[in-house]
């Protein structure tokens, strides 16, 4: 009976699309037939300004793509105070952004997948035309931006990295024909301090520079009363700078773009709050030895009780380069070409629950991370026939160093007369991914209006890791543990030998030199074929089916047997969309609408297991088959000259068809969970509503005043599932309570004067999450082993005002 109500449901939605296709089509007859411009342009006639994307390699209006694309020019991001990677999701529907329990980097989900561990996943992302290392390189990369583009589903026969849920694209400013530029200052609550620039200067009709920076510095809005002058006073605090630099070529056939940029963050490190303790499985309550529950804006992190004290922060160095070369070969051919190179430095000190009293999770963890990457394109184009044919292939090679050093469960040892002896660990990974692929891609205009497309891509893939670990408790001397270890020490010492625990699950584990490696390799296609019709000048319908493969690979800490590799992710999903410009009332209407489903098959799943020993491990284990279907809609209204209203939505209804979660941890009770039937249940990170609006109104006023809008926008989210998996122990401690975040409305604002008073001044009030909602962002639940829960809060009312000169 669901099934049938289902089904009738998305025929009566795909009706819906059909019929708002039709009437626009109708209504763009008629007015066809009123004037002499019929056949001007899209762009010309939408009402609205068109914003160009480079999904298919080349520049396109947004409402031309028979593809589901959300994409921003660098103004609106601007009037919606999109301030960090994290507000992103605020205007974009079937956008999820959480944060990663290690370092606070964003975690983005779209249509059920994500980047799961804030490093790699269904959701690829882009500087440019170079995919990114992780997603610390886009958390503060929205200035000086042209556009950002969101693509959805399954993307990869046309350029870079293979996806199944999507892209995220950052396009910066290119070097223009003028000597131009701008200086920013601004200011907020919490201290926040802002500078930024801007020059672009044109050396001649060929050359052209573009130089960028920005620099950001706000106290944390979590504090910490406890600190005594050792540790950080607040928490979730900004101080990081980024600069880029652009060079631009064009010359006869040659049209060259290079651009270099770096990025600094040394901040104190991201921190959960503490909301509540049990005794743990292994008999430990937090605060019998001075833990305390925090709330929302404050944590209580005191010096611990050792007597040795770490030194927390979250820090990032990362650069990059890429150039991109287009050859214009004749009329109808050209090559393009886009090499690239990043090197990611991130390091974190940390304590993941909010509090150091007892040392509970205590983890210290680098990664230098290197990538190449090329992306060669031949492209054909004809007119005459109709014809437009690429044919390229991609390259892209990591290496990659991780180091993590933690020290955890004070208090364990208490009853042999240790009180103040933790587990301390280290592990180290040297890990290298390779990845080759060859696509190619057609579209051939069968009429007038209608086209096909079609796109093929195979893809070669190879992980070669290799891992050692080390743990005191393996040293005969210090059986019940020892005071902490803090700092960058991640090989097996005389104090730390190794621990042949963590390594026994790896075939290749050589005891005499404490290293075990393993490696793997993949192969598989994707796919892509659909069917457009332009059923006006004004209005698109398309109906697309794809193919998506994600690559398996390995797992660093995660040491169960048989599950220190993962297999690949595939997803078909068929998607059907209408893009529709029209009038309403005279004024411009429009209204995009897809509809979507899914079929996952080895879908990967974020997965952590506490071990016994005090070895805890992360990675990813394989869901057997996935469902999921939804809607996207966005519309867009100008009802009288001057005021804009959008308002979209997003549905999505996501579940694990087959799925035994495998047992993990162990091998006692107090840190083995066993295995459990998810079979039905929702994938984490897929809220089922989404939606988000705005209100743009641009005040009449003339040319001596300046230009005056002001700008109002909402975002709504339903309950947001956090982990896939939560043990027996933590159900009946009540974890579950904390397992599933509410939904929560946030509203932010923005008054933008340009011009002020004919000057070339441009004056911002600005204002987000105006009523000042206390919200999470994501939760952990650790009670079997170490009796906490913790949420990780949203920021609360935020505002300033910032200053720019334009010369």
């Amino acid at each position: 009976m669901k099934a049938s109500a289902r089904n009738v449901a998305i025929s009566g939605m795909a009706l819906s699309i059909a019929l708002i296709a039709q009437t626009a089509q109708a209504q763009d007859t008629a007015q066809a037939e009123q004037t002499v411009e019929a056949d001007a342009p899209a762009e010309a006639e939408s009402g609205f300004g068109e914003i160009l994307v480079t999904a298919r390699k080349v520049g396109e209006s947004s409402q031309s793509l028979p593809i589901s694309v959300a994409a921003f020019t660098g103004e609106e991001l601007e009037q919606k105070v999109v301030l960090s990677a994290q507000d992103l999701q605020a205007i974009t529907p079937g956008l999820t952004v959480s944060n990663n329990a290690t370092g606070g980097v964003p975690v983005f989900a779209i249509r059920g997948t994500s980047t799961e561990l804030g490093i790699d996943g269904g959701v690829a992302l882009y500087f440019n035309d170079v995919p990114l290392i992780s997603t610390v390189g886009i958390m503060n990369s929205f200035y000086d931006v042209s556009a950002i583009e969101v693509l959805k589903g399954p993307q990869g026969t046309q350029f870079g990295t293979n996806t199944t849920g999507g892209t995220i694209s950052v396009r910066t400013n290119l070097p223009t024909d003028e000597f131009e530029g701008y200086g920013k200052v601004g200011y907020g609550n919490f201290d926040r301090r802002e500078i930024e620039g801007m020059i672009n200067i044109p050396v001649n009709e060929a050359i052209g520079f573009r130089f960028a920076g920005n620099y950001v510095k706000r106290d944390g809005y979590v504090k910490n009363p406890d600190n005594a002058g050792i540790l950080p006073e607040d928490f979730q605090d900004e101080n990081h700078f980024s600069l880029r630099g652009t060079m631009s070529i064009k010359s006869g056939i040659l049209d060259n773009v290079l651009i270099a940029d770096y990025y600094n963050r040394d901040e104190a490190p991201y921190t959960a709050v503490p909301v509540k303790y049990v005794t743990s499985g292994l008999g430990i309550f937090p605060p019998d030895l001075g833990a305390k529950v925090g709330t929302y804006n404050r944590v209580y992190m005191a010096p611990n009780l050792t007597g040795v004290q770490p030194d927390l922060f979250g820090r990032a160095d990362l650069f990059g380069v890429q150039n991109r070369t287009n050859l214009e070969l004749s009329d109808t051919v050209s090559l393009r070409n886009v090499l690239g190179y990043r090197n990611d430095h991130t390091t974190n000190s940390e304590n993941p629950p909010g509090f150091t009293r007892p040392v509970t999770t205590d983890v210290y963890r680098d990664d230098k991370v290197s990538q190449w990457t090329d992306d060669v394109t031949l492209l054909f184009a004809s007119t005459d026939l109709g014809l437009r044919v690429s044919v390229g292939g991609y390259y892209s090679f990591m290496r990659r160093k991780t180091g993590i050093n933690a020290n955890v469960l004070q208090g364990l040892f208490a009853a042999f007369g240790a009180p103040n002896n933790v587990i301390s660990t280290n592990n180290f990974e040297r890990k290298e991914t390779e990845s080759r692929a060859l696509y190619t891609n057609g579209e051939y205009d069968i009429t007038d209006t209608l086209i096909v497309s079609a796109g093929y891509r195979y893809n070669w893939d190879e992980v070669r890791s290799n891992v050692t670990a080390g743990s005191n408790v393996f040293n005969p001397a210090t059986p019940l543990g020892t005071l902490p270890i803090f700092g960058a020490d991640f090989f097996p010492t005389a104090e730390r030998p190794c621990d042949l625990s963590s390594l026994l699950g790896y075939a290749n584990f050589n005891p005499a030199t404490c290293e075990a490696s393993r490696s793997a390799t993949f192969k598989a296609p994707s796919w892509m074929f659909g069917l457009s019709n332009k059923f006006s000048n004004r209005v698109l319908g398309y109906a697309k089916i794809s193919h998506g493969y994600l690559a398996g690979g390995t797992n660093f800490t995660l040491r169960d047997e048989g599950r220190t590799t993962y297999q690949p992710e595939k997803n078909t999903m068929i998607e059907v969309g209408v893009k529709a410009d029209w009038d309403l009332g005279g004024r411009p209407i429009r209204v995009n609408a897809a509809l979507y489903r899914g079929k996952i098959s080895g879908k990967q799943v974020f997965a952590n297991a506490n071990y016994d020993g005090g070895g805890t491990g992360f990675g990813v284990v394989n869901a057997a088959k996935e469902t999921i279907y939804g809607l996207d809609l966005e519309t867009r209204y100008s009802p009288v000259a001057g005021l804009t209203l959008d308002l979209n939505y997003n549905y999505i209804k996501a579940k694990f068809d087959e799925f035994i979660y495998p047992g993990l941890g162990g091998p006692s009770n107090a840190t083995y969970i066993p295995p459990v039937d998810l079979s039905g249940a929702t994938p984490a990170q897929t809220p089922k509503h989404q939606i988000n609006g705005a209100i743009t109104y641009v005040w009449p006023t003339d040319d001596d005043t300046g230009e005056v809008s002001t700008t109002l926008s909402g975002y709504y989210t339903s309950r947001t599932t956090q982990a896939n998996r939560l043990g027996e122990f933590d159900k009946l401690a009540g974890g579950a309570e904390f397992n599933e975040l509410p939904g929560y409305f946030l509203a932010n604002g923005s008054i933008n004067w340009k011009n002020v008073m004919g000057s070339p001044a441009t004056l911002q009030i600005w204002g987000r999450n105006l009523l000042n909602k206390r919200y999470g962002t994501s939760s952990q639940v650790q009670f079997a082993t170490f009796g906490y829960a913790t949420i990780t809060y949203g920021p609360p009312r935020t505002y300033g005002a910032s200053l720019r000169f334009d010369f």
